[in-house]
């Protein structure tokens, strides 16, 4: 028995252990470098937008999409046999009003316009088109004698006028001209729609296909006192930089002179919000990680969303090259790599440089699925820190249920300082918080910093 109790407490102890892991620092680690000179101010990040990159790939699809509709609508077009006649039907009669406009008789210009018009009325697509051809597909066409006649008097008094000695049309002719003209009655399009499988793909495709992108646009440089630039000392540093975020709280160098004062004075909570504030806005920055990565140690806490870019291996820190901001517009930039690729193999299949634009789609479209792939991967492994209303905890608290200080204390959850929360909304001096679906409640605004500047 006393075996057994032996072995359930050691695994108990493990199990903590395992539990603690996510969110302390091994002591036995070296402590990472920590920089106190200060950093002038102005250096602004941005706020992520509420929009993963991964819908970006709906706008690589968009414009390729169109373009196959477009291509493939044109084909259906110029392959559709009545397309001749309905242009020759409006040429002619475009033609007869011009001359109605001019004085006197029709001049030679207009009559051998209207013997090529009349020819494609019938479908005559030929370039010297004779009076028997037009005669034939006439009467084939409407099967009645007396049309078939009247337009073969036509076409010969036409043919009269323009090479006959002396030669003219007679009286009556642009009247009876006119008057058979609006007669014919235009073909109906044979093929209203793409008539193959592979363009009715693009059509469905793009009829269903919707893209919402509202990209948030931030100021990118608040105005900054110019004195600031020079400050050395980090307590006249804290002043200045507290200041600068009330102007604009995007600011991670003001963030970072923060955490430094912070870090100085061994004021660990504050130091690793602002720590993470600046860490966030411009991560690929030494200073930034490694005062954050200082203050966790000392403090020996940490939200488990930090730990991997923080501490962990080589390709666990691919996130920090760029903020979610930055993955957010490297996405939008993957997005029209794979629209040039996926446009230029749809021009592909209409277009004589088939070649050419194969080898530069299929090169546009394999370095866009890879810089879209990192991307993602990189936007997601900020977890809800790329969230826009993304907070951290500044002091150990618990979470209310209703916004109250009259709510007893067993109804209450607690939450560590430095956990990444997410704001849900306001209540006079209480917010709503969220650490998890589960772990939703009412805590004092001022418990609360939020890490990005709220989207204007």
């Amino acid at each position: 028995m006393a075996h057994h109790s032996i072995a359930a407490a050691a695994d108990e102890a493990a199990t903590a252990t395992a539990n603690t892991s996510e969110s302390s620092i091994a002591t036995a680690e070296a402590p990472p470098p920590v920089h106190y000179d200060a950093l002038p101010l102005g250096s602004n990040g941005r706020t992520p937008a509420a929009l993963d990159p991964a819908w970006l790939l709906l706008l690589a699809l968009v414009l390729p999409a169109a373009t196959w509709v477009g291509m493939a609508w044109k084909r259906a077009l110029d392959e559709d046999p009545t397309r001749l006649r309905r242009s020759g039907v409006r040429e002619l009669r475009k033609l007869l009003a011009r001359m109605r406009r001019a004085p006197g008789t029709p001049e030679p210009q207009y009559l051998h316009a209207w013997l090529r018009a009349t020819a494609r009325t019938w479908g005559v697509g030929v370039s010297a088109p004779t009076g028997k051809q037009v005669t034939q597909a006439t009467l084939s066409l409407t099967g009645d004698e007396a049309v078939t006649r009247n337009w073969r008097e036509l076409w010969q008094a036409t043919e009269r006028g323009l090479f006959a000695a002396g030669g003219r049309t007679p009286n009556g002719w642009l009247d009876e001209a006119s008057r058979a003209a609006a007669a014919v009655v235009p073909p109906r399009r044979e093929r209203l729609f793409p008539n193959r499988l592979a363009y009715w793909i693009p059509s469905l495709a793009a009829a269903t296909l919707t893209l919402s992108c509202l990209m948030s646009v931030q100021p990118a440089r608040a105005d900054v006192d110019e004195a600031a630039a020079a400050i050395v000392d980090l307590t006249t540093a804290n002043e200045a930089a507290l200041k600068a975020l009330e102007a604009n709280w995007n600011d991670w160098a003001a963030h970072y002179n923060v955490a430094a004062y912070n870090i100085q004075h061994e004021n660990w909570n504050a130091a690793i919000a602002h720590a993470t504030a600046s860490f966030l806005l411009n991560p690929s920055a030494k200073e930034t990680r490694d005062n954050l990565r200082y203050a966790i140690t000392q403090a020996q806490t940490m939200d488990s969303t930090l730990r991997p870019m923080l501490f962990g291996s080589w390709y666990q820190r691919i996130p920090v090259l760029l903020s979610a901001s930055g993955w957010q517009r490297l996405g939008l930039f993957a997005g029209l790599l794979l629209t040039a690729g996926l446009t230029a193999l749809v021009l592909s299949i209409y277009l004589p440089m088939r070649k050419p634009l194969l080898i530069g789609g299929g090169g546009g479209l394999a370095a866009g699925l890879i810089v879209m792939t990192v991307a993602i991967s990189s936007w997601n492994a900020y977890g809800k820190l790329h969230d826009a209303t993304a907070c951290i905890l500044l002091q150990p608290i618990n979470l209310s249920p209703a916004p109250t200080d009259l709510v007893p204390r067993e109804e209450t959850s607690p939450a560590n300082a430095g956990t990444i929360v997410q704001t849900r909304r306001s209540f006079l001096t209480w917010s709503q918080i969220a650490v998890d679906q589960d772990h939703v409640g009412w805590v004092r605004r001022t418990a609360v910093m939020p890490l990005y500047a709220r989207a204007s």
